[in-house]
């Protein structure tokens, strides 16, 4: 990201970051506060939670190993229902296109191999590393990373607000994306301020 950043000549830029896409960019913040204005975190990884510990690579089912070379859309379906509240809104279109992605070439032995290496460290001391003011996006019905690791962020984050999302699941941009672009369009435009919305 660094090196990214320094090619298009950015100096400071402002981060977006989902799941395991918001665990990157606070690391990245804690680590260059020079260079990130604001940060947005919809449902962070990083705090411990289910089938995730402290030091520990997770563990795998036996079926994954098949994943590269064969990949059932009812899998595909299983595991994208779990991120929403609503199965309805798993459609056949949504489907098709998660499902065009993972077979694209490696993305899936890509994906079991950062699960392999996925190790995570208490968190709390690089959170406090963070200067830049942070919005926290989250559904409240989260079944992926639960909702309630949100207090954690809250106590560790210098600069932090929460916008909690309630009937939401895992992919708010997706389930809610009115409540949830509406809410990062007021942080970004608006001036700092701590607390929450």
């Amino acid at each position: 990201m660094l090196a990214l950043l320094d090619a298009l000549q950015v100096q400071r830029a402002s981060l977006v970051g989902h799941s395991m896409g918001g665990r990157f960019a606070w690391r990245f913040a804690a680590a260059h506060p020079e260079r990130v204005d604001k940060l947005v975190l919809v449902s962070p990884d990083g705090f411990s939670s289910p089938g995730f510990e402290y030091g520990k690579t997770p563990q795998l089912p036996a079926v994954a190993g098949i994943m590269p070379y064969v990949l059932p859309r009812a899998m595909v379906r299983m595991n994208l229902v779990a991120g929403y509240t609503d199965p309805a809104v798993v459609t056949d279109a949504l489907l098709a296109r998660y499902y065009d992605l993972l077979r694209a070439p490696g993305v899936r032995a890509a994906l079991l191999e950062r699960t392999r290496q996925t190790v995570l460290e208490e968190p709390m001391a690089i959170l406090r590393q963070v200067r830049a003011p942070t919005l926290l996006l989250w559904g409240e019905q989260d079944g992926m990373i639960p909702f309630a690791n949100s207090t954690q962020y809250l106590q560790s984050l210098p600069d932090v607000r929460l916008v909690a999302l309630p009937g939401v699941g895992h992919l708010p941009q997706e389930e809610a994306p009115q409540r949830s672009i509406g809410a990062v369009r007021q942080f970004l435009l608006s001036p700092p301020v701590a607390g929450i919305l």
